[in-house]
């Protein structure tokens, strides 16, 4: 059995299961609120035949779907890790008022998709773009070029 390690828990897993890990991290509530920015990575595959602008259209019709008031913003080709990734601006109306989300998906090979989503509620006083942008610009995947790695 693989071992899942992580800094709070490890443990052992079926040599057959998914890795379908959620890493979420979040911005101190301020004074009066109940939500907050924050930044989620997940982990999900291609499927068969599928490549990555595929699984972004798949991503984006499910988002507009569920979300209300779905907006796309923006939808960009970019480079995370020295890998090719696609990034989704958008909005939708949350319970608490519009959200602003950035969505960037990154297909790290082995038809591993890593997905970092920044979320704040608008209005929020947070510069996500710069928080986005450094946790971005600080991305190393494993047996990519320039992370270290030989590759």
């Amino acid at each position: 059995m693989p071992r899942y390690e992580h800094t709070d828990i490890s443990f052992d897993v079926p040599r057959d299961w998914e890795d379908r890990s959620v890493a979420a991290f979040s911005a101190p509530l301020a004074a009066g609120q109940t939500t907050s920015a924050n930044v989620v990575c997940t982990r999900d595959k291609l499927q068969p035949g599928e490549n990555l602008a595929a699984y972004a259209d798949r991503n984006l019709v499910e988002l507009a779907q569920r979300l209300e008031k779905f907006s796309l913003q923006k939808r960009l080709d970019i480079t995370v890790s020295e890998l090719p990734a696609i990034e989704l601006r958008f909005t939708w109306k949350g319970s608490k008022g519009v959200v602003d989300q950035r969505l960037i998906m990154c297909a790290t090979g082995k038809r591993l998709v890593l997905s970092i989503t920044s979320t704040a509620p608008r209005g929020a006083g947070i510069d996500m773009d710069a928080i986005m942008n450094r946790v971005l610009s600080t991305v190393r995947i494993p047996g990519v070029r320039g992370d270290g790695a030989a590759g």
